[in-house]
């Protein structure tokens, strides 16, 4: 996960940067676990084998293996900035939407998201739990980062007032076109990089001849 030192006059306590490097080797650990097994088949006891901890350990971070699947949903998604209350204030509209797709489709095209997404497909028949779980770690925060964005652009008009809801997920699919499936398929190994650009400039363009308030919005 990407952070940025704050600073604080805080001082540290004993044993919390010690106490954050476990819970980092811990995801990082079950992140492996996941994608190699899947939710079913990766143990909270093969995490702290994995991760060089005690199981107690484990359980001091994480209530169970559901919660620890969810962290690592968590993690990814906020690793590329999707997390709501981690999205900045947006600068001009064109360039806001574009930087976020941008940041969405990089999330998207992840070599360990692309794998999740698989290995959640394949075991959501038999364990829809696990389609449950990532849906609201993973896409359903990413929607909330979005919406967080539009907000913003509605209420200094730069777009008109509309369901931000709707219109989040709009955007999102929008931008996924058809990479996101071939990725799947395994149709496609790697994102033009200059193809994908001219695809989320024209998502863009054509999000903001549905929503934008006025022409200057489009930049």
């Amino acid at each position: 996960m990407r952070t940025e030192k704050v600073e604080t006059t805080e001082q540290p306590r004993p044993g919390r940067p010690k106490s954050r490097a476990k819970r980092r080797d811990i995801l990082e650990a079950a992140g492996r676990l996941f994608l190699q097994h899947g939710l079913q088949g990766a143990s909270m006891d093969a995490v702290a084998r994995e991760a060089g901890v005690s199981k107690q350990t484990v359980y001091s971070h994480f209530d169970g293996k559901e919660a620890l699947f969810s962290a690592c949903i968590r993690a990814k998604v906020s690793e590329y900035g999707f997390e709501a209350a981690a999205v900045p204030p947006p600068g001009e509209a064109r360039a806001a939407l574009l930087g976020l797709l941008k940041g969405f489709m990089a999330l998207i095209v992840d070599p360990e998201v692309v794998a999740m997404h698989r290995l959640v497909a394949a075991e959501a028949a038999s364990h829809p739990r696990i389609a449950a779980l990532f849906f609201e770690a993973g896409p359903l925060a990413t929607r909330d980062a979005v919406r967080q964005l539009l907000a913003p652009l509605v209420a200094r008009g730069d777009l008109r007032p509309h369901d931000t809801t709707y219109a989040a997920w709009q955007l999102l699919n929008m931008a996924l076109g058809d990479f996101h499936m071939r990725l799947q398929f395994g149709l496609l190994e790697r994102v033009p990089e200059a193809e994908l650009e001219a695809h989320l400039q024209r998502v863009v363009d054509d999000f903001l001849g549905l929503y934008a308030a006025r022409p200057e919005a489009c930049g």
